[in-house]
Protein backbone atom coordinates (compact mmCIF):
# COMPACT_ATOMS: atom_id res chain seq x y z
CA UNK A 1 0.00 0.00 0.00
CA UNK A 2 1.43 3.44 -0.93
CA UNK A 3 1.96 6.36 1.45
CA UNK A 4 -0.32 9.37 1.10
CA UNK A 5 2.12 12.23 1.44
CA UNK A 6 -0.69 14.82 1.61
CA UNK A 7 -2.43 13.44 4.72
CA UNK A 8 -2.03 14.90 8.22
CA UNK A 9 0.12 12.53 10.26
CA UNK A 10 -0.14 14.51 13.52
CA UNK A 11 -3.12 12.46 14.70
CA UNK A 12 -0.99 9.33 14.67
CA UNK A 13 1.11 10.73 17.50
CA UNK A 14 -1.52 12.57 19.58
CA UNK A 15 -0.97 10.25 22.51
CA UNK A 16 2.69 11.20 22.79
CA UNK A 17 3.68 13.74 25.39
CA UNK A 18 4.28 17.17 23.89
CA UNK A 19 6.98 17.81 26.46
CA UNK A 20 9.01 14.72 25.63
CA UNK A 21 12.21 15.71 23.80
CA UNK A 22 12.58 12.19 22.34
CA UNK A 23 9.09 12.38 20.89
CA UNK A 24 9.77 15.81 19.44
CA UNK A 25 13.00 14.58 17.84
CA UNK A 26 11.27 11.49 16.48
CA UNK A 27 8.46 13.54 14.97
CA UNK A 28 10.95 16.00 13.52
CA UNK A 29 12.96 13.25 11.87
CA UNK A 30 9.87 11.52 10.55
CA UNK A 31 8.57 14.80 9.18
CA UNK A 32 11.84 15.30 7.32
CA UNK A 33 11.70 11.80 5.87
CA UNK A 34 8.14 12.30 4.68
CA UNK A 35 9.09 15.61 3.14
CA UNK A 36 11.97 13.96 1.27
CA UNK A 37 9.67 11.17 0.13
CA UNK A 38 7.16 13.71 -1.18
CA UNK A 39 9.93 15.46 -3.10
CA UNK A 40 11.00 12.19 -4.68
CA UNK A 41 7.41 11.30 -5.61
CA UNK A 42 6.67 14.62 -7.32
CA UNK A 43 9.99 14.63 -9.20
CA UNK A 44 11.43 17.78 -7.66
CA UNK A 45 14.21 15.86 -5.93
CA UNK A 46 15.32 14.27 -9.18
CA UNK A 47 15.36 17.65 -10.90
CA UNK A 48 17.40 19.09 -8.07
CA UNK A 49 19.98 16.32 -8.29
CA UNK A 50 20.16 16.59 -12.08
CA UNK A 51 20.69 20.35 -11.84
CA UNK A 52 23.40 19.80 -9.24
CA UNK A 53 25.34 17.40 -11.46
CA UNK A 54 25.06 19.78 -14.41
CA UNK A 55 26.40 22.58 -12.23
CA UNK A 56 29.28 20.45 -11.02
CA UNK A 57 30.10 19.41 -14.58
CA UNK A 58 30.20 23.02 -15.76
CA UNK A 59 31.68 24.62 -12.67
CA UNK A 60 34.51 26.97 -13.66
CA UNK A 61 36.08 26.43 -10.25
CA UNK A 62 36.88 22.78 -11.00
CA UNK A 63 40.63 22.29 -11.04
CA UNK A 64 42.50 21.59 -14.27
CA UNK A 65 43.53 18.19 -12.90
CA UNK A 66 39.91 17.28 -12.18
CA UNK A 67 38.82 18.40 -15.65
CA UNK A 68 41.53 16.27 -17.24
CA UNK A 69 40.50 13.35 -15.05
CA UNK A 70 36.89 13.70 -16.18
CA UNK A 71 37.95 13.90 -19.82
CA UNK A 72 39.99 10.73 -19.41
CA UNK A 73 37.07 8.95 -17.73
CA UNK A 74 34.68 10.10 -20.45
CA UNK A 75 37.11 8.92 -23.11
CA UNK A 76 37.36 5.56 -21.37
CA UNK A 77 33.56 5.28 -21.34
CA UNK A 78 33.36 5.99 -25.08
CA UNK A 79 36.14 3.49 -25.74
CA UNK A 80 34.33 0.82 -23.74
CA UNK A 81 31.10 1.51 -25.65
CA UNK A 82 32.94 1.12 -28.94
CA UNK A 83 34.45 -2.16 -27.77
CA UNK A 84 31.04 -3.48 -26.78
CA UNK A 85 29.86 -2.73 -30.30
CA UNK A 86 32.94 -4.51 -31.62
CA UNK A 87 32.14 -7.64 -29.59
CA UNK A 88 28.54 -7.55 -30.77
CA UNK A 89 29.75 -7.47 -34.38
CA UNK A 90 32.04 -10.44 -33.75
CA UNK A 91 29.21 -12.40 -32.11
CA UNK A 92 26.83 -11.69 -35.01
CA UNK A 93 29.39 -12.75 -37.62
CA UNK A 94 30.25 -15.88 -35.63
CA UNK A 95 26.58 -16.85 -35.50
CA UNK A 96 26.22 -16.37 -39.27
CA UNK A 97 29.48 -18.25 -39.90
CA UNK A 98 28.18 -21.18 -37.90
CA UNK A 99 24.89 -21.18 -39.81
CA UNK A 100 26.65 -21.35 -43.20
CA UNK A 101 29.09 -23.98 -41.99
CA UNK A 102 26.17 -26.05 -40.68
CA UNK A 103 24.66 -26.10 -44.18
CA UNK A 104 27.91 -27.48 -45.59
CA UNK A 105 28.39 -30.18 -42.96
CA UNK A 106 24.79 -31.44 -42.90
CA UNK A 107 24.43 -35.08 -43.86
CA UNK A 108 21.84 -37.57 -45.14
CA UNK A 109 18.60 -36.01 -46.39
CA UNK A 110 19.56 -32.52 -45.18
CA UNK A 111 22.86 -32.42 -47.06
CA UNK A 112 23.13 -29.71 -49.70
CA UNK A 113 25.47 -32.06 -51.55
CA UNK A 114 22.60 -34.40 -52.41
CA UNK A 115 22.08 -34.55 -56.15
CA UNK A 116 18.72 -33.45 -57.55
CA UNK A 117 17.26 -32.79 -60.99
CA UNK A 118 18.70 -29.51 -62.20
CA UNK A 119 17.60 -27.34 -65.09
CA UNK A 120 20.41 -26.67 -67.54
CA UNK A 121 20.82 -24.81 -70.80
CA UNK A 122 23.41 -25.69 -73.43
CA UNK A 123 25.34 -23.23 -75.61
CA UNK A 124 22.60 -23.30 -78.23
CA UNK A 125 19.93 -22.30 -75.71
CA UNK A 126 18.34 -25.73 -75.43
CA UNK A 127 16.97 -26.51 -72.00
CA UNK A 128 17.14 -29.90 -70.32
CA UNK A 129 17.28 -31.55 -66.90
CA UNK A 130 20.29 -33.30 -65.42
CA UNK A 131 20.71 -35.21 -62.17
CA UNK A 132 23.51 -33.28 -60.50
CA UNK A 133 24.64 -31.12 -57.57
CA UNK A 134 22.87 -27.83 -56.88
CA UNK A 135 26.06 -25.84 -57.45
CA UNK A 136 24.46 -22.45 -56.80
CA UNK A 137 23.24 -23.53 -53.33
CA UNK A 138 26.65 -24.95 -52.40
CA UNK A 139 28.51 -21.89 -53.68
CA UNK A 140 26.15 -19.59 -51.75
CA UNK A 141 26.90 -21.40 -48.48
CA UNK A 142 30.65 -21.33 -49.13
CA UNK A 143 30.57 -17.62 -50.04
CA UNK A 144 28.62 -16.83 -46.86
CA UNK A 145 31.07 -18.82 -44.75
CA UNK A 146 34.07 -17.00 -46.23
CA UNK A 147 32.40 -13.59 -45.89
CA UNK A 148 31.47 -14.02 -42.22
CA UNK A 149 34.84 -15.55 -41.40
CA UNK A 150 36.56 -12.47 -42.85
CA UNK A 151 34.17 -10.15 -40.98
CA UNK A 152 35.32 -11.73 -37.72
CA UNK A 153 38.98 -11.20 -38.58
CA UNK A 154 38.31 -7.57 -39.56
CA UNK A 155 36.35 -6.91 -36.33
CA UNK A 156 38.69 -8.58 -33.87
CA UNK A 157 41.75 -6.34 -33.98
CA UNK A 158 42.92 -4.96 -30.60
CA UNK A 159 40.23 -6.66 -28.51
CA UNK A 160 40.95 -6.85 -24.77
CA UNK A 161 38.84 -9.86 -23.82
CA UNK A 162 41.35 -12.70 -23.51
CA UNK A 163 38.86 -15.52 -24.13
CA UNK A 164 37.47 -13.96 -27.29
CA UNK A 165 40.94 -13.15 -28.60
CA UNK A 166 42.11 -16.71 -27.93
CA UNK A 167 39.15 -18.17 -29.78
CA UNK A 168 39.72 -15.95 -32.81
CA UNK A 169 43.35 -17.08 -32.84
CA UNK A 170 42.26 -20.71 -32.61
CA UNK A 171 39.96 -20.23 -35.58
CA UNK A 172 42.75 -18.80 -37.75
CA UNK A 173 45.12 -21.61 -36.70
CA UNK A 174 42.43 -24.12 -37.62
CA UNK A 175 42.16 -22.61 -41.10
CA UNK A 176 45.94 -22.70 -41.40
CA UNK A 177 45.94 -26.42 -40.66
CA UNK A 178 43.54 -26.91 -43.61
CA UNK A 179 45.48 -24.60 -45.91
CA UNK A 180 46.39 -27.20 -48.53
CA UNK A 181 42.99 -28.89 -48.58
CA UNK A 182 41.18 -25.55 -48.88
CA UNK A 183 43.53 -24.39 -51.63
CA UNK A 184 42.69 -27.48 -53.69
CA UNK A 185 39.05 -26.36 -53.93
CA UNK A 186 39.69 -22.63 -54.50
CA UNK A 187 39.84 -21.24 -50.95
CA UNK A 188 43.08 -19.47 -50.09
CA UNK A 189 44.23 -18.83 -46.52
CA UNK A 190 45.96 -15.45 -46.75
CA UNK A 191 48.86 -14.17 -44.65
CA UNK A 192 46.55 -11.60 -43.00
CA UNK A 193 44.40 -14.43 -41.62
CA UNK A 194 41.51 -13.91 -44.03
CA UNK A 195 40.13 -16.28 -46.65
CA UNK A 196 39.62 -15.62 -50.35
CA UNK A 197 37.41 -17.64 -52.67
CA UNK A 198 38.09 -18.39 -56.33
CA UNK A 199 34.64 -19.46 -57.54
CA UNK A 200 35.84 -20.61 -60.94
CA UNK A 201 38.50 -22.85 -59.38
CA UNK A 202 35.95 -24.26 -56.94
CA UNK A 203 33.51 -25.08 -59.73
CA UNK A 204 36.32 -26.64 -61.75
CA UNK A 205 37.40 -28.79 -58.81
CA UNK A 206 33.92 -30.32 -58.68
CA UNK A 207 31.36 -30.41 -55.88
CA UNK A 208 32.42 -33.90 -54.82
CA UNK A 209 35.88 -32.55 -53.97
CA UNK A 210 34.28 -29.60 -52.17
CA UNK A 211 32.23 -32.02 -50.09
CA UNK A 212 35.29 -34.09 -49.23
CA UNK A 213 37.09 -31.03 -47.81
CA UNK A 214 34.19 -29.20 -46.19
CA UNK A 215 31.49 -31.77 -45.47
CA UNK A 216 31.06 -34.43 -42.83
CA UNK A 217 32.24 -34.54 -39.23
CA UNK A 218 35.89 -34.63 -40.25
CA UNK A 219 35.59 -31.70 -42.64
CA UNK A 220 36.59 -28.09 -42.25
CA UNK A 221 32.99 -26.84 -41.98
CA UNK A 222 32.27 -29.02 -38.93
CA UNK A 223 35.34 -27.79 -37.06
CA UNK A 224 34.88 -24.15 -38.01
CA UNK A 225 31.23 -24.35 -36.89
CA UNK A 226 32.32 -25.59 -33.44
CA UNK A 227 34.93 -22.83 -33.22
CA UNK A 228 32.36 -20.22 -34.28
CA UNK A 229 29.92 -21.37 -31.57
CA UNK A 230 32.53 -20.95 -28.84
CA UNK A 231 33.53 -17.57 -30.24
CA UNK A 232 29.92 -16.37 -30.36
CA UNK A 233 29.48 -17.26 -26.67
CA UNK A 234 32.59 -15.42 -25.48
CA UNK A 235 31.97 -12.35 -27.65
CA UNK A 236 28.34 -12.13 -26.52
CA UNK A 237 29.42 -12.33 -22.88
CA UNK A 238 32.08 -9.65 -23.41
CA UNK A 239 29.54 -7.37 -25.11
CA UNK A 240 26.95 -7.69 -22.33
CA UNK A 241 29.02 -7.20 -19.19
CA UNK A 242 27.30 -5.45 -16.25
CA UNK A 243 29.35 -2.25 -16.29
CA UNK A 244 27.72 1.13 -16.74
CA UNK A 245 28.98 4.69 -16.71
CA UNK A 246 28.00 7.80 -14.75
CA UNK A 247 27.36 11.29 -16.09
CA UNK A 248 31.11 11.96 -16.03
CA UNK A 249 32.02 8.67 -17.74
CA UNK A 250 33.48 6.92 -14.72
CA UNK A 251 32.96 3.20 -14.43
CA UNK A 252 30.57 1.87 -11.82
CA UNK A 253 29.09 -1.53 -11.12
CA UNK A 254 25.51 -2.79 -11.15
CA UNK A 255 24.91 -1.35 -7.65
CA UNK A 256 24.77 2.22 -8.88
CA UNK A 257 23.76 4.92 -6.40
CA UNK A 258 20.19 5.99 -5.81
CA UNK A 259 21.07 9.58 -6.69
CA UNK A 260 22.34 8.66 -10.16
CA UNK A 261 19.08 6.84 -10.87
CA UNK A 262 17.23 10.15 -10.82
CA UNK A 263 19.35 11.76 -13.58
Amino acid sequence: MGINVDMDYSTLFSSMSAGSSSSVNYLSNLSGMLSDYASIRDGSYGKLVSAYYKKVGNDDTVSAEEKESRKAESSAAKSAAAEKKQYSSIAASAKSLGADADKLMAEDSKSIFNKTWQNTTDKDGNESKVYDYDTSKIMSAVSGMVKNYNNIIASSSDISDVTTDTRVSYMTKLSGSYKNELSSIGITVNDNGKLSLDKDKMKASGMEAVQNVLGGKNGYAYKISSAASLLENSATKAASNGSTYSAFGNLKNDYSSILDSFI
